[in-house]
């Protein structure tokens, strides 16, 4: 779930306290959008999923979270296309992988 070789060289960059201040607050936004996504799933509203999953996608290679990541691609690549075909089973599983990603990620800073 996470690429601990991109999180070793990101802390190397910037130092374990800088990054570990930057995961927490990437858990804070990350999981306002997991929300978000959710609401704008259950509107269909697709301008807003893209947006979201983009924002997620993003900041989650940043954090080197690349299932997370990947599943957030997805939705993007769906929603940019109005495709409903597997996004529910995406968005269903997505809260799943989030946490798993962030404990993950968590035990990194332990």
């Amino acid at each position: 779930m996470i690429d601990h070789a991109h999180l070793d060289s990101l802390i190397q960059l910037l130092g374990k306290d800088t990054i570990n201040a930057i995961r927490l607050e990437f858990v804070d936004d990350s999981t306002e959008k997991m929300v978000q996504l959710k609401q704008a799933w259950e509107k269909r509203d697709y301008q807003e999923l893209r947006h979201v999953s983009h924002s997620l996608k993003s900041a989650s290679l940043n954090m080197a979270m690349q299932l997370f990541a990947k599943q957030c691609q997805l939705i993007e690549e769906a929603a940019t296309q109005q495709s409903d075909q597997d996004m529910q089973a995406i968005i269903d599983g997505l809260p799943a992988v989030h946490q798993a990603s962030l404990d993950e990620l968590e035990v990194h800073f332990l």
